[in-house]
């Protein structure tokens, strides 16, 4: 799942792309091109017919941007990805700028459950929102 930073980019010029969209339901050799391609032509693409329900999508969604919006000295208290946990990396080889956070949990939930008490001010609601998910 990505999430958009709730920092607002210093700059007032912004370039609007349409992303790729890669339906799951399609057949899985013409998915796997549409992945390929969209990974190499764009970085990223969007998914539908992935199966998991919007509730659980808004729930995560809520619980990443509470993350997020963290001072950076509340995201390191997360292990650094090694490779779960929290990373920050700057980003700019192709003439882009700025920096790209992301958190990367295994899907064990005992791994879940021991790292929500640094990712989350309610651990215990933490786990709760991503265990349908993990268990999808």
């Amino acid at each position: 799942m990505v999430v958009a930073s709730p920092t607002k980019l210093h700059s007032e010029e912004h370039l609007t792309i349409e992303l790729p969209t890669v339906d799951l339901s399609g057949d899985r050799s013409m998915v796997s091109n549409l992945i390929v391609k969209a990974c190499e032509e764009y970085g990223f693409f969007k998914v539908k017919n992935h199966g998991v329900p919007h509730d659980i999508i808004a729930k995560m969604e809520k619980e990443s941007f509470n993350f997020f919006a963290k001072p950076f000295d509340e995201k390191q208290k997360v292990e650094p990805a090694k490779p779960f946990g929290y990373g920050c990396k700057n980003i700019g080889f192709n003439g882009d700028i700025g920096e790209v956070e992301y958190l990367l949990l295994n899907i064990n939930p005992l791994s879940i459950a021991e790292r929500s008490k640094t990712i989350s001010n309610d651990p215990a609601k933490f786990r709760q929102v991503l265990t349908p998910f993990i268990l999808l």
